[in-house]
């Protein structure tokens, strides 16, 4: 049997201790920050509580890990059950002023009596894998939360809906590969007619290819400039205060449509349709056939939203879809019902403001306000 090892360490991050908390807690966001380990939530939630566990791998290792305990800004506690190491870790956070002392603690980790045969040299092992995902934690937990624009808000399923908007303008930082596959993973799980999923998706970081990308898109978005002030197709939203505003950031984002760090094509497979579409890809019920895909696409946003990306759906490039399916390789039977581009914004997250439920929702019959309790 392999020697228990205790041991901790700590580091000093320039952040409240309720973000390093917050984002320590923040399973889907790991691969953000936390390069060497590799975390698997099992279950569906996005920040963990007392009971989530948690399948970890780092190196050869192997280990399930189960929340015991949550001291809300100040402790997480959390014990490794099965696998490869046994035993509990704590995280403690101490806010000083304007930085937190963010300690990690193994209190008794030792490998199971299975991988100390693989692994003799009693608790040396675990010790050094132990100093390993510390390193990397802290350095990662360094670099998020002391980038000023930072947000790791929106775990939570209510606060992405309440806080999710168009975003138009992005920071340059680079989206992780495993951040970017909990978004496409997330989109994956909507639901679709005859259960088909006839979602595929091309996630766009090639500079030449976004480039490319971005001048169809562009001679898209001239052309529909061009009609709208032919037939004044906005005179009904144009007085709005919000307008001019939305319109440049929308002029923006086709200007700089290849700046978002990846531009996702979410295509719709024709062949996947069934009776919904011809054999020539021809769809013969769009709103059956859009309502297999579209869920998807905001199922993206929403955990895009929840990683701290924003993203926005366009369709501005109708009339050049032919050439953009030609940029990324896609074939003539799945055509492209959205382009969501994603990146970290340049202007914090905030509650959106919206029409209220009474001006849109009624109970029953048309006009019957629904009940305020």
């Amino acid at each position: 049997m392999s020697v228990a090892f205790f041991d901790a360490e700590e580091t000093v991050v320039h952040a409240p201790a309720a973000r390093c908390y917050e984002l320590v807690l923040a399973v889907r966001r790991y691969a953000e920050w936390w390069h060497d380990l590799s975390v698997e939530p099992l279950g569906p939630e996005g920040i963990v509580r007392v009971g989530s566990r948690l399948r970890c791998r780092a190196g050869a290792a192997e280990w399930v890990v189960e929340i015991t305990r949550l001291d809300p800004y100040r402790r997480i506690e959390l014990s490794c059950i099965e696998g490869d190491l046994q035993g509990p870790v704590m995280w403690e956070f101490d806010e000083h002023a304007d930085a937190t002392r963010v300690r990690c603690a193994a209190r008794g980790v030792r490998l199971t009596d299975t991988a100390a045969e693989s692994a003799p040299g009693g608790n040396a092992p675990v010790g050094a894998l132990c100093k390993t995902l510390r390193a990397d934690a802290f350095a990662g937990l360094r670099r998020v939360l002391e980038t000023a624009a930072a947000d790791v808000s929106g775990g939570d399923l209510f606060e992405a809906m309440h806080t999710q908007r168009a975003v138009r303008r992005f920071r340059p930082d680079p989206i992780p590969d495993g951040v970017l596959r909990e978004i496409l993973a997330a989109a994956a799980r909507a639901p679709s007619a005859r259960n088909t999923q006839p979602w595929r998706f091309v996630a766009v970081r090639d500079a030449a290819v976004k480039a490319d990308i971005r001048r169809h898109y562009l001679a898209a978005w001239r052309q529909a400039q061009a009609f709208v002030a032919q037939v004044d197709a906005d005179a009904d939203i144009e007085d709005r205060p919000d307008y001019a505003g939305m319109m440049r950031g929308v002029d923006a984002l086709a200007e700089q449509l290849d700046r978002a760090p990846v531009i996702v094509l979410c295509g719709l497979d024709t062949t996947q349709l069934g009776p919904l579409a011809d054999p020539s890809g021809t769809i013969r019920a769009p709103q059956s056939a859009y309502a297999s895909i579209f869920p998807a696409v905001q199922n993206l946003m929403l955990a895009a939203r929840g990683l701290g990306i924003g993203s926005t759906l366009t369709t501005v490039y109708l009339t050049v879809e032919a050439e953009i399916r030609r940029a990324v390789g896609m074939p003539d039977h799945v055509h492209i019902a959205a382009l969501v581009p994603l990146g970290y914004p340049a202007r914090s997250f905030r509650v959106t403001t919206r029409k209220s439920v009474d001006e849109i929702a009624f109970l029953d019959r048309w006009g019957n306000r629904l009940p305020v309790r």
